[in-house]
């Protein structure tokens, strides 16, 4: 299935993040002015207000903060998936820079490093996903 089929359509400030995605890999939005990086992307710095920014290739490197295991199926794709893991990671680049994503496979556990990936679904869509590190 496409993104058209999903009525998919990133918004502006996002879709260099869901162009990089297609290629796998991460990129995240970085402060023009302070460098801090945003995420999610947004036009505004939250740390020195500037309206500058531009897009760079990160690591997609992290550890695992948090976790849930989701036993629901809150979106009709994710019904054949049941349960899966959501990890909450924090990036290597900046401490404060948490993503969300499935982990795709082992247990998670607090400081898991992890990678970053983006397989193409059976829907054929690319969403941020993890994989740990070995």
């Amino acid at each position: 299935m496409s993104r058209e089929a999903h009525a998919f359509s990133p918004d502006r400030d996002g879709q260099p993040y869901w162009a990089a995605a297609e290629d796998g890999y991460l990129v995240l939005q970085r402060c023009g002015d302070c460098d801090a990086w945003r995420w999610p992307a947004r036009a505004i710095c939250n740390r020195c207000h500037s309206f500058e920014a531009r897009w760079e290739r990160v690591s997609g490197r992290g550890r695992i903060v948090s976790w849930v295991v989701t036993h629901q199926p809150f979106a009709p794709d994710f019904r054949d998936r049941l349960p899966y893991v959501v990890a909450s990671v924090a990036l290597e680049e900046q401490s404060d820079l948490v993503l969300l994503g499935n982990l795709l496979e082992g247990e998670p556990s607090p400081g898991l490093p992890v990678r970053a990936v983006f397989p193409v679904s059976p829907e054929g869509v690319r969403l941020l996903q993890w994989e740990p590190l070995a």
